[in-house]
């Protein structure tokens, strides 16, 4: 097996080395942020729902075990696509 020859000079060590350019990311993009708000409000709203009026128990099932699971799967969905550049355009 070879040994690696040490680099003793900068410029040599900077052709070496592989430059990689990050974009920058200083936080979630707007649509993921968005629906990560859905996600939370859809979540906190249907516990309130359901802690509030218990004795709803089909309009319960049909919420919670039928719509809800379908609106998170869109909503994370939704979140991961990349934005168009309409949805960057100012409004």
């Amino acid at each position: 097996m070879q040994q690696p020859q040490p680099v003793t000079d900068s410029e040599s060590a900077a052709e070496v080395l592989p430059t990689v350019v990050v974009s920058d990311t200083t936080g979630l993009a707007p649509r993921a942020l968005w629906g990560t708000v859905a996600l939370v409000v859809l979540s906190v709203g249907s516990l309130a729902w359901a802690w509030l009026w218990p004795d709803f128990t089909l309009l319960h099932f049909l919420w919670v075990a039928q719509a809800v699971p379908l609106l998170y799967v869109f909503l994370a969905w939704w979140g991961t696509q990349p934005a168009s550049t309409s949805d960057d355009a100012p409004i």
